[in-house]
């Protein structure tokens, strides 16, 4: 029986890559996908590649997916596309030209009238949110109702969805979308206007923002260009820089403020509407992490986010920590609250280089923040451990105290032992010749594997364990 190969085994076979063949609960997690699923789509990737051996050993087949490069490429040529790819297909569609014409579009898509009927349920269903309505007229198609202002919001949420998916995407999305949204003359021009927004007015700070600024701007102005009204445009209507500030103070530093003037008013980004501003600083607003509407909730957040620190990193966040986590908890509590939330497959951080251990940590903070967080992205968790790790801390100097063991072992456990508890290992010192070191050292604090009979009127006792 022929194999039917979508998106879902790409990303699949990337998750393999990146975990290395380890950890099959994270890719059921990630994809929601059940364990009999999974197997379905790992049975389904190696019978793909080319005179494979025949086995039913999950193991061996991952070891053989692995060790083929060219997998992918083969599995991209055979893709075809799913029922709810073919829903945002349609949808993004009905955005960009206002109407659908499913005569042609069936055939187009090779399905029935009929397919396609049920799928204009799901899009209505999923359109309500912004308050977009589908009208049916018998012989002249499908037609977009609702106010020109909401359709523009949808199409920047789908736009962005496409623009972060685009790799992973059936090739009938590129055939009628890339020349539209990577369009020659503006591309490069865009590019460069969103990476000056981003670098020099400090606001790159997540994943995927330069998609969010691109699917912004193609939705709000490019694609839905009537004719300029100049003396209606942010970069006419905030020329003066009291009335800018009165817009953008609340986002920018003083610094940053002056950067993103100066940048704003010699980009495409001046040309959009201004009675669209509010839309424009939300986007600003979800770049920068700066939402002071969600910052009420701030605490109920955090307690969230230490419980879990507990469970992966045995302590709470630091002071330090959740100074500069703020941004991206408010982020990821906003965004979890938003009913016009569109699923988005972030796959950004395959990209990076991070070693085994990392990539397990950072796995188990996902699986535990999705408890909270339905719909949190790997990337921001990318982030997250990113920030944690760089952050400096003035660790708590101590010395280990042991017995009955020998001192290369302990020894060989200082880097577990400092990353575990925080801490800087200042010596190994064996209970003998801890009282004539303490006589000759400054000695504050010491760490213990069991209880240990020396004096500790005076120290801190740290209890150590030997589970990484």
């Amino acid at each position: 029986m022929a194999i039917t190969i979508c998106s879902k085994h790409l990303r699949v076979l990337s998750l393999l890559n990146f975990t290395e063949g380890n950890n099959l609960e994270f890719l059921e997690n990630f994809l929601e996908l059940s364990k009999a699923n999974l197997n379905v789509y790992l049975k389904d990737l190696y019978s793909s590649i080319p005179n494979c051996n025949k086995t039913n050993k999950v193991d061996l087949m991952i070891k053989e997916i692995l060790s083929y490069n060219d997998l992918f490429f083969i599995l991209k040529k055979q893709q075809v596309i799913s029922k709810p790819e073919r829903v945002f297909f349609l949808t993004l569609k009905l955005l960009v030209k206002g109407s659908l014409n499913l005569e042609t579009l069936s055939k187009k898509l090779d399905v029935s009238r009929r397919t396609v009927n049920g799928d204009l349920t799901d899009i209505k269903k999923d359109l309500e949110s912004f308050q977009l309505t589908i009208e049916s007229h018998t012989g002249k198609g499908v037609f977009l109702t609702g106010d020109n202002i909401n359709r523009k919001r949808a199409l920047s949420c789908y736009l962005y969805k496409y623009l972060v998916e685009e790799q992973y995407l059936p090739q009938i999305f590129i055939d009628y979308f890339h020349s539209l949204f990577h369009n020659s003359e503006i591309e490069t021009l865009l590019l460069n206007d969103v990476e000056k927004l981003l670098t020099l007015s400090n606001m790159d700070h997540f994943f995927c923002n330069r998609e969010l600024l691109k699917a912004f701007y193609l939705s709000f102005k490019y694609l839905d260009d009537l004719g300029s009204n100049y003396d209606n445009t942010l970069g006419n209507v905030l020329k003066d820089f009291s009335t800018f500030k009165f817009y953008f103070s609340k986002l920018f530093s003083e610094s940053d403020l002056n950067s993103f003037y100066n940048i704003l008013h010699n980009s495409l980004f001046k040309d959009v509407d201004f009675n669209e501003i509010p839309y424009f600083l939300n986007i600003l607003k979800i770049c920068i992490g700066n939402f002071p509407e969600e910052a009420i909730y701030f605490e109920e957040h955090l307690s969230s986010w230490n419980a879990v620190s507990k469970n992966i990193f045995n302590r709470s966040l630091t002071f330090k920590e959740t100074k500069v986590l703020k941004k991206i908890i408010l982020r990821v509590g906003f965004s979890s609250k938003q009913k016009h939330y569109i699923p988005v497959q972030e796959f950004l951080f395959f990209n990076l280089n991070i070693d085994t251990e990392i990539i397990e940590k950072c796995i188990a903070l996902f699986t535990e923040l999705k408890h909270y967080y339905w719909n949190i992205s790997f990337n921001d968790i990318i982030s997250v451990f990113f920030i944690m790790d760089s952050i400096k801390e003035d660790k708590k100097e101590v010395v280990v105290v042991y017995k009955n063991v020998p001192r290369y072992i302990v020894e060989n456990l200082k880097d577990k032992l400092e990353h575990k508890y925080n801490i800087l290992i200042k010596d190994f010192v064996s209970v003998p010749l801890f009282e004539n070191f303490k006589k000759n050292n400054s000695v504050k604090t010491v760490g213990v594997f069991t209880e240990l009979n020396i004096n500790y009127e005076d120290l801190e006792i740290i209890n150590l364990d030997l589970n990484f």
